[in-house]
């Protein structure tokens, strides 16, 4: 799913906590990727990137490795291609913002946050991304969702300008209106259009577990029952239309 979205005819791509360095070495090894920069915050996972890569007959002209803390040692355009997976929501948009120029650069990045999607999607749109594609699997009973984006502007990509339309003929406060909607948030943008029937699936999955979360906080912890409150209800949108679209 991520090497697919990082697609080919890659210059050099950047595995930002790249672990054992498989997905480097898988494209480089079919031709997708000409260089591949191996980055992880541990020095173990790419002594083992580098061991890997060795038995490929890969040596260090084509797969590096860096010891680094997100992107920080990473230059703007250095890489055409970023990617950042198995990585928490809040820490992906932490390490965004610290890499943000560099991000920027990039032609696309490739994103697969393990946990709060919704906060990254927000991230991305306010500071001028664009999604262009998204992917969803499911392994051993567990989604797995992952993204491509691009740099446009600062809040002029295609989703901005048409949720700040959106939101102006409501009569929104325009400082709101470039923002997705909470079903994009949740779900996807590019998801939701496609409407496939794993997404479908997904979406009643979530709308169980807000069901039961709710139940469960029973009025303790006001802020995380209003999060699923809102999580219910955007699956409840999404799961009205895909059923109408069904009849």
């Amino acid at each position: 799913m991520v090497a697919d979205l990082a697609g080919s005819g890659i210059e050099t791509l950047a595995d930002v906590g790249c672990d054992h360095g498989w997905l480097g070495i898988s494209l480089l090894i079919e031709g997708k990727a000409d260089r591949v920069i191996g980055m992880d915050l541990r020095k173990g996972p790419l002594s083992h990137a580098e061991e890997n890569a060795k038995l490929f007959g890969l040596d260090g002209a084509c797969f590096e490795t860096r010891l680094s803390d997100g992107l920080d040692e990473l230059s703007p355009g250095e890489a055409d291609v970023i990617v950042m997976a198995g990585i928490g929501g809040v820490l992906m948009c932490v390490l965004l913002t610290r890499g943000l120029e560099v991000a920027k650069a990039a032609k696309r990045l490739v994103l697969s946050p393990q946990s709060h999607i919704e906060s990254v999607r927000e991230f991305l749109v306010s500071e001028g991304f664009e999604i262009t594609d998204e992917r969803m699997c499911r392994e051993n009973g567990k989604y797995y969702t992952a993204m491509c984006v691009s740099h446009v502007s600062e809040r002029q990509s295609p989703q901005n300008v048409r949720n700040r339309k959106a939101g102006m003929a409501a009569g929104k406060c325009e400082a709101k209106a470039w923002a997705l909607t909470d079903e994009e948030l949740f779900f996807g943008p590019v998801l939701i259009k496609k409407s496939e029937p794993l997404f479908y699936e997904y979406v009643r999955a979530m709308h169980g577990k807000a069901k039961k979360r709710i139940g469960e906080i029973n009025g303790k912890d006001p802020e995380k029952e209003e999060y699923f409150r809102r999580l219910l209800v955007s699956a409840e949108k999404i799961l009205s239309k895909l059923e109408k679209d069904c009849v």
